[in-house]
């Protein structure tokens, strides 16, 4: 099973409270173990990795979960179930909020805070893979190595961060930050941002963004944005994965 900051929020309580009994638990990797109604039972012995947001998904903090059989992805067979359990959430997200939501652009340069974690390294890797130049906030010596291996440039946090980043691009700030922090990391996100930039908020670790005055905006006309990870958004992403139907057991 895999384990994300969001799940560690829904067990305090603090994050899409849960209705008791609940099994934790959003996404997995395993064996197909049973096929349920009108799903080919072909797919019965396939190792797959799988994502769903509950109650879709019967929670993955168990031997066995049920999960709708459009969630599944086939697995390469150099993949481990360890390395497959991992994937999908934080894998689907940085891949939209890379190319849907923030439609990144080659040549362009982006803070990522939080970069040398597991959702912020992918999408570290994929804005490389666009082009573009990924400036990383980190916060050891670990994740500075980590984003440095993917590609990024890390900075440290702390009060003068602004003053750094801006000198990183010559004074001209940031075209794209991607934020999961929240309130602690806004004001930074809001001063790098060159003209035409954009800010997607997309987690609020720190605490809930404060709401922002639009006149703060025209002056440089940037743009303020979330994204949240929602495949009905996106249908064809959750097509063609293996299975094909309505649910399946793993």
């Amino acid at each position: 099973t895999g384990v994300n900051f969001s799940e560690t929020e829904r067990r305090r309580g603090t994050y899409m409270r849960p209705t008791l009994p609940w099994i934790p638990g959003s996404e997995g990797a395993g064996v197909v173990a049973r096929a349920g109604p009108g799903v080919d039972p072909s797919i019965v012995g396939a190792r797959v990795a799988f994502w769903a947001m509950p109650p879709a998904v019967s929670g993955t903090y168990a031997e066995f979960a049920v999960t709708p059989a459009d969630g599944l992805f086939r697995l390469d067979p150099r993949l481990s179930f360890e390395q497959a359990a991992a994937l999908p959430l934080q894998g689907l997200t940085a891949y939209l909020l890379v190319h849907r939501a923030a439609e990144l652009r080659a040549g362009e340069t982006v803070l990522i805070h939080a970069a040398g974690g597991g959702l912020g390294l992918i999408a570290t890797q994929l804005c490389r893979r666009l082009g573009a130049r990924v400036l990383g906030t980190v916060s050891n010596a670990a994740k500075r190595a980590a984003v440095i291996d993917a590609g990024g440039e890390p900075f440290d946090y702390g009060e003068d961060l602004a003053t750094r980043v801006l000198a990183a691009t010559d004074g001209r700030g940031v075209d794209l930050v991607l934020d999961s922090v929240g309130i602690a990391t806004q004001p930074v996100s809001l001063s790098v941002l060159a003209p035409f930039g954009r800010l997607i908020h997309y987690g609020d670790a720190s605490g809930a963004p404060r709401p922002i005055d639009l006149e703060t905006l025209y002056d440089r006309s940037i743009h303020v944005g979330a994204f949240g990870l929602n495949l009905d958004h996106a249908p064809e992403l959750a097509a063609d994965r293996g299975g094909g139907g309505l649910q399946a057991s793993v």
